[in-house]
């Protein structure tokens, strides 16, 4: 009884862990072209979102067997020509002022920077020679923002409604709806679309800030969540003008610390457990290979055993011409 119950709690650990994971990261699909749609049945995890996006863009990754189950392309022929992950860690409201937004449970087993990085690699792998347009960064960050292109003349009309409401401890998150204005209107002068594939990865920070700056349910955090809102759905807009909807627009929110004690969490359990490596996806393959040669082999040599020990050693026969010329140099 003892040792059932060493086994049970562990499992209940794993699954508790695995139900925060589920509940507390979400992906919304923000914007699709027809031609591709991800199914909702079931939580995506984020080792397999690198999958799901290269095969979005019409790559063949090694192990999307998972990934091609969660992803129904209707036309290969139109497929997006870019894909744009905007990662808002704190969002507890999302609308982006958008009437359909799929919504996926996010399990983050992967650090998001790995899921960038995989990504990113095999676009450069594929389309060395072109000119792919790489954004990775925090818009909060002036470092990064002084090395994008997407900068125009600064204007008072791009600067969101209401943003008299907002103090000086909510900086960050005022700078940063800025930004995104400021994105949004550098994008549509842009030249991007070329036909060749461009990954764009934005990180949005001043929502979390603004929620630590802040009492729950206060009127700036909701006024904020409705700012940031209306900037994502300009920034979408854009967009969807400049690459002729031919782009996949994805939101993540998460946890970072969270998602990594769940990750480390995980990892303990399944130690205590000894779960077993994952298999290469070749092992059927190989398996089939040799079970069968292994099965064809064996009957195949009992069959010829059993056909020469019934053979009639007569003239005509193969024992008799193998034979003969011994039997006939004996006599």
């Amino acid at each position: 009884m003892t040792s059932s119950m060493n086994r049970l709690v562990p499992l209940l650990t794993l699954a508790a862990i695995t139900l925060a994971g589920v509940q507390g990261h979400n992906m919304f699909v923000l914007n699709s072209p027809e031609s591709v749609e991800i199914s909702q049945t079931v939580p995506l995890r984020a080792t397999e979102l690198a999958d799901i996006t290269s095969l979005v863009l019409g790559f063949t990754v090694p192990q999307g067997v998972e990934a091609w189950k969660k992803l129904l392309i209707n036309t290969p022929f139109s497929l997006p020509e870019a894909v744009v992950v905007l990662e808002i860690p704190g969002l507890k409201n999302p609308s982006f002022g958008l009437n359909k937004i799929n919504h996926h449970n996010l399990i983050l087993d992967e650090s998001l920077e790995d899921v960038y990085a995989i990504v990113k690699q095999r676009i450069l792998l594929r389309f060395n020679d072109k000119e792919s347009s790489f954004i990775h960064g925090s818009l909060s960050n002036e470092e990064f923002l002084k090395d994008q292109v997407f900068h125009p003349e600064l204007s008072s009309s791009i600067l969101p409604e209401n943003m008299e409401l907002y103090s000086e401890k909510n900086k960050i998150f005022f700078n940063e709806i800025y930004q995104l204005n400021q994105l949004a209107n550098g994008i549509k002068e842009s030249k991007l679309k070329n036909n060749v594939p461009d990954y764009h990865w934005f990180q949005l920070q001043g929502i979390k800030s603004l929620n630590a700056a802040n009492e729950p349910n206060s009127k700036e955090i909701i006024n904020g969540e409705k700012a940031l809102n209306q900037a994502i759905s300009m920034l979408i807009q854009s967009y969807k003008e400049q690459y002729k909807n031919e782009v996949f627009i994805i939101a993540i929110t998460n946890d970072a610390k969270q998602s990594h004690r769940n990750k480390r969490q995980v990892n303990s359990v399944e130690q205590n457990l000894n779960v077993a490596e994952p298999l290469s996806s070749d092992y059927p393959v190989i398996f089939n290979l040799l079970l069968w040669f292994t099965v064809i082999f064996v009957f195949s040599l009992l069959a010829i055993s059993l056909s020469i020990a019934q053979m009639d050693p007569g003239r005509d026969s193969i024992i008799y011409r193998m034979t003969s010329n011994r039997m006939k140099k004996e006599n």
